[in-house]
């Protein structure tokens, strides 16, 4: 196994050398505060001096735990100053996301520590590799507080991923496991968007905007309090024609290359472009009245599927998504120490898989016929399918839960936290149609219903009962300590019990350290252990979730009312990873399994300069270190990648924000012959106009401003792997009333 590069050591040096430099200097504040409140004889200035006292204690208190000013609820659902939460946490704004000129919330996760964006080649949804794990399907994603992934796939990315950023106030991230209060899919990390509230619209801001490929985007986001009612919300359309890159040669190409031999004419429509074609419409509403609130929200999508599930470009295929969920709840406070927030909601999401999987023309196989009359087969001839293969896959997603959590202080200081959550989540309406025999491949005359004989997907039922607790005590002034479990229970697969423990530590003004430990799990989708009546792939019921066990050591310091800087080590210990395996090389079948371990250990650094007023300089850098349970690299993910960006607001009509992206070589499988992905760096420029006239904005953006010519890992049967847009651009305009 190799060990971790020390590359950055001296800069994790520097930074504790700064600290330690400035810690006397601190000290002897300290020491002068003590001085200016020291007590009389006089017992109303004894009482005077004691009130100072407590008022400057409480303000030392604050100064120490607010190395970074923000708060947040997503490390133990409560507010929790950053650098006191048991978690890495990472906090974008609703200024920033503007001021990157990113457009939608998969593209902003880009600049997170730890996160690289990649495409996936089949669907085309977004897949984030999260500390050197592919997560797409181990990230829990909600919605202010609302889980929002899909169950057939466990994922979030492929309907959500173009989530408008017009409503997002900020977006808070766990980069680490959070299953000891999220429980499934809480495995590589967490994020929850909270979207804005009525008192921060208080109007109505329309925004309308053109991109490359035809992109046109429009929404309205609204908010208004009306006494004790309080509405808001956001209507968007979007529309696409999406990147359309060419690829080389396909899985197609390769069987045409066989078939050549046998006379068979080519069927490839290679080379030939990617379809990422996408339209989308999202409706969300928020209303609070008193300690009540209700919450809706529905996504329609349209979607090409880039290349298709067998990596074969056609002309044919679409995916159309309908999510809509519906949550209720309450939150009340009893004698400012007992809080109880229940909450019901439901679910629906509504999957139609229209897919080509290969082209017009393509041929599955060869048949023997009778040609001299003995009745001996003796002459082979292609089984050739003039319309390609054809499969319409339907399915509803239905989900209905519940959910009490209790917190109560049981002293200053110590809050304890009991949960108990019930879901239950049925897959049914399953609808299967295609024009070739699901078990031989033959080709039909026409589409035919299979949806009773060889439905595509398993009908089934899936209830979790689960209980969490957790108890954040401060210790000391300075040191504080949170424990917490969590036990989810299935009926498919049994129960897991999730762990953590984390110990934060404010050493010295403006500094903290973190000691923390957890254990997450992803528990297997829907499509991994059902998918059935499939020639090229089989789902397997007897999976065990994946786990991880994560160790981390975080130091967070404020070196001065300009810079703040974090530096984290994590090594994450991963168990029953599923992937894809071959069980049948005859048939090339391959089925979902528990394919083996993995471990990642890695550094992140991560700092922020404020220089005035809408003028700041970001930077992060990871190093990781992913190897499999053999000691060999994880493919197809870079043990170095970055961000740094310049916001510059030096006039206030205008601002200008520069950032980059890089990622280093990415490498093969040991099976794959190719060359290494080489890295890249990605380089945004967005310029913002303001204030000229009344509340109008205009923002104009550029993507990939030097054209960069860079690609996403991709199967064998792409050479060249799957590619990704050189510069484009977006100019939006937005007015608020």
């Amino acid at each position: 196994m190799k060990s971790l590069s020390l590359s950055s050591l001296p800069i994790s040096i520097l930074l504790l050398s700064l600290i330690f430099i400035n810690s006397t200097e601190i000290l002897a504040e300290d020491t002068e505060t003590t001085e200016l409140v020291a007590p009389s004889s006089n017992d109303s200035r004894e009482n005077v001096s004691n009130v100072k006292t407590e008022i400057i204690e409480a303000h030392a208190m604050e100064a120490i735990w607010f190395g970074f000013d923000e708060e947040v609820a997503i490390a133990t659902r409560h507010e929790t100053p950053i650098s006191k939460a048991p978690s890495i946490v990472t906090v974008i704004t609703a200024e920033e996301i503007k001021n990157l000129g990113y457009r939608t919330f998969a593209e902003v996760l880009r600049i997170v520590p730890g996160f690289e964006i990649l495409k996936e080649g089949d669907f085309g949804a977004t897949n984030p590799v999260v500390r050197g794990i592919s997560s797409s399907r181990k990230t829990r994603v909600m919605l202010n507080g609302h889980v929002v992934n899909n169950p057939i796939q466990g994922s979030a990315f492929l309907s959500f991923d173009d989530f408008p950023v017009e409503n997002i106030k900020r977006i808070e991230i766990i980069r680490g496991p959070g299953s000891a209060i999220y429980g499934e899919n809480a495995f590589a990390a967490v994020i929850n968007i909270i979207t804005f509230d009525a008192k921060d619209i208080d109007g109505v801001k329309v925004s309308s905007g053109y991109g490359s490929f035809d992109t046109y985007d429009e929404n309205i986001v609204f908010g208004k309090a009306y006494k004790d009612v309080n509405v808001s919300g956001m209507v968007r359309y979007r529309q696409t024609e999406g990147f359309n890159g060419i690829v080389e040669s396909d899985s197609q190409t390769n069987i045409d290359n066989n078939l050549s031999l046998f006379g068979v004419p080519p069927a490839s429509l290679s080379p030939g472009t990617v379809h990422d074609g996408r339209q989308e419409y999202d409706l969300n509403l928020k209303t609070t009245y008193k300690d009540f609130y209700f919450e809706g929200l529905y996504i329609n999508k349209n979607q090409g599927p880039f290349i298709g599930p067998q990596y074969s470009l056609n002309d044919e295929s679409f995916i159309e998504s309908n999510y809509v969920f519906v949550e209720t709840g309450y939150k009340k406070t009893f004698d400012e120490k007992f809080t109880l927030k229940p909450r019901v909601y439901y679910d629906q999401f509504d999957n139609n898989f229209f897919i080509e999987s290969m082209p017009e023309g393509t041929t599955t196989g060869m048949d023997l016929i009778d040609t001299n009359g003995d009745g001996i087969p003796d002459t082979p001839v292609p089984v050739i399918h003039p319309d390609g293969l054809i499969g319409n896959g339907k399915v509803i997603e239905k989900v209905v839960g519940t959910e009490i959590p209790f917190d109560y202080e049981l002293f200053d200081g110590n809050m304890f936290t009991l949960g108990l959550e019930f879901r239950l989540i049925n897959q049914t309406n399953v609808h299967y149609s295609s024009n070739f025999d699901p078990i031989t491949l033959k080709p039909l005359d026409s589409i035919q219903d299979f949806s009773d004989t060889y439905p595509f997907i398993e009908e089934t039922t899936r209830r979790i009962w689960s209980v969490y607790l957790q108890d954040t005590w401060d210790i000391t002034k300075t040191i504080n300590f949170t424990l917490g479990a969590r036990y989810d229970q299935y009926n498919d697969f049994g129960g897991n019990m999730s762990p953590r423990a984390g110990l934060t530590w404010a050493f010295m003004k403006d500094a903290s350290l973190k000691f923390l430990y957890g254990e997450a799990f992803h528990a297997p989708s829907f499509l991994e252990m059902f998918t059935a009546n499939q020639p090229a792939i089989k789902g397997n019921p007897d999976l065990d979730p994946e786990t991880i066990r994560t160790y981390e050591v975080g130091l967070n310091y404020k070196f001065n009312k300009y810079v703040t800087s974090s530096i984290n080590y994590f090594n994450n210990d991963i168990k029953d990873l599923i992937g894809l395996s071959m069980i049948d090389p005859i048939q090339n079948t391959i089925s979902y399994d528990n394919i083996g371990d993995a471990r990642v250990q890695g550094i992140e650094m991560e700092t922020k300069v404020n220089i005035s007023n809408g003028n700041y300089i970001f930077m992060n850098y990871t190093f990781q270190n992913p190897e499999d349970d053999d000691g060999n690299d994880l493919p197809s993910v870079a043990e170095h990648y970055g961000n740094f960006g310049a916001n510059i607001h030096c006039w206030k009509y205008i601002n200008t924000n520069l950032s980059t992206f890089f990622s280093g070589r990415r490498s093969r499988r040991e099976d794959d012959s190719r060359d290494d992905l080489p890295s890249y760096a990605l380089l945004n420029l967005s310029v913002i106009g303001k204030e000229f006239f009344k509340t109008m904005e205009v923002q104009g953006t550029v993507y990939n401003l030097l054209d960069k010519d860079y690609s996403d890992p991709g199967p064998v049967s792409i050479a060249e792997d799957l590619p990704r847009p050189e510069r484009t651009f977006f100019v939006g305009l937005s007015y608020r009333f």
